[in-house]
């Protein structure tokens, strides 16, 4: 998995016939249940296998499984009239997209039905939260990922630390101890980096929020980017941090010195990462990166007993605002989710393959063994059953009550989030002057945009 499950998917235009025809929910029998998912290989084994259970467990229930279709062409199957009874997103950004434009069903009747699901008995409570857009639930959740706080173990003891940093205080007196500068003056080594476009699949605006608590919209459901203090309070931390860890307390000294060194950092996918060459102790990152720090080459969830690498690392929460001190041990986690198709004809026997895949902890165990990607049920038995030491905490991470992904409107494909990250990237360049007025100007762009999707 080399790349995030969050990742945006273009919107190609289609008619309907040029999809899988024999795949129509439109040509469903009567108790024929067909699948979309975006899942090839040792993946889709693992779905079918789980699908397999829910027909031998429901007698004349037949499922038919697709698999390599990705949530474009799924939507707009669907809001062609030609999709499948069931389809799967790969990540929480695009949940407005089929929750917004109607293209899944609402849930609540079948949650609360006979057949329903005690969803906080069931999920953790980010994914709980996750599956929820515009306060409709379209969707139940499948397999987490996880951000959370990785560091160097060796690095932060010969600095003197024995622990890693807990607050965003902390976490910049650590970086001031760790970061070196060649004799011309430039960045030898960082101890963490809060830069827009630094190995961060574009969601470093995302994690920032989260180390501050701050909100992405209000209790009257617009954009809180200028209504919630805390943002200012994180992108001026960020800003300072800039300024005072690599500028000698002058930003622009510091801004200037990190585009050349974040430049010049290694490949993002193997040996010459910079967090294996130490080039940075401590970065935000996703759980299924640390099987890469353990084996760049193999990159191998089949042993998770074993990291066999010499980079000794270690996971943790994000390091938090004192003012969101009770967040600290969270990080962002979101989930895959699948939903019933609006033009489904066989919604009840949908249901039953919807919550059959959701709550399959067979499924959910193996697919944590071959993709490191953690179960979103709360039973013990949706996890392997040996995990390494060093991916333990990541199971902690998941299931804090204050990890979460944020809200998701419908603003096509999560457009808030790329203006968000644009917005920090002007901001550390030093392009944009004043934060508070620039937030507020993102809020209005975004409910614009809201409305105008809704």
């Amino acid at each position: 998995m080399k790349k995030r499950l969050f990742a945006s998917f273009a919107v190609v235009a289609m008619v309907a016939g040029s999809l899988v025809a024999a795949s129509s929910a439109s040509q469903a029998a009567s108790r024929t249940v067909v699948v979309w998912s975006p899942y090839q290989g040792g993946n889709l084994d693992l779905w079918n296998a789980a699908i397999k259970r829910i027909e031998t467990a429901n007698p004349g229930l037949s499922v038919t499984s697709v698999g390599n279709i990705d949530m474009a062409k799924s939507l707009a199957a669907i809001n062609a009239g030609n999709g499948p009874d069931i389809s799967v997103s790969n990540g929480n950004g695009n949940l407005g997209w089929f929750c917004g434009t109607g293209a899944w069903q609402k849930l609540n009747t079948l949650i609360a039905g006979p057949n329903g699901i005690n969803m906080s008995a069931t999920f953790n409570a980010a994914a709980v939260a996750s599956s929820i857009s515009n306060h409709v639930r379209c969707a139940l959740p499948l397999y987490s990922e996880v951000f959370a706080f990785y560091f160097n173990k060796d690095l932060l003891a010969k600095a003197g630390f024995t622990n890693p940093p807990k607050t965003t205080n902390e976490l910049l007196a650590y970086s001031q101890k760790l970061t070196t500068f060649n004799s011309d003056g430039s960045i030898k080594t960082a101890g963490f980096l809060p830069w827009a476009g630094y190995y961060g699949f574009d969601m470093d605006s995302m994690w920032l929020g989260q180390m501050f608590g701050a909100k992405w919209y209000g209790g009257n459901q617009a954009a809180a980017f200028a209504s919630d203090p805390r943002w200012t309070k994180a992108f001026t931390w960020q800003h300072d941090f800039i300024a005072k860890v690599f500028g000698g307390g002058n930003f622009d000294k510091g801004s200037k010195l990190l585009v050349k060194f974040v430049a010049a950092r290694g490949g993002e996918w193997g040996a010459d990462h910079d967090f294996m060459t130490g080039r940075v102790a401590m970065k935000w990152d996703a759980n299924w990166m640390g099987p890469m720090f353990c084996d760049p080459d193999g990159w191998a969830m089949v042993d998770l007993a074993k990291c066999p690498s010499k980079l000794n690392f270690g996971i943790a929460g994000f390091p938090v605002s004192a003012e969101n001190s009770a967040a600290y041990g969270s990080g962002v986690v979101g989930q895959g989710q699948m939903g019933i198709s609006k033009g489904s004809k066989n919604v009840k026997d949908a249901w039953i393959v919807l919550k059959g895949l959701a709550t399959d902890t067979k499924l959910n165990a193996a697919w944590d063994s071959a993709n490191g990607s953690p179960s979103s049920l709360l039973a013990k038995a949706a996890r392997p059953s040996t995990s390494a030491d060093w991916y333990l905490p990541i199971y902690d991470i998941t299931s804090n009550p204050k990890s979460a992904y944020h809200v998701v409107k419908n603003t096509g494909e999560h457009l808030e989030e790329s203006m968000l990250q644009n917005l920090m990237a002007s901001w550390q360049a030093g392009d944009t002057a004043n934060i508070k007025s620039a937030l507020s100007d993102l809020a209005k762009k975004v409910d614009q945009i809201v409305v105008r999707n809704n």
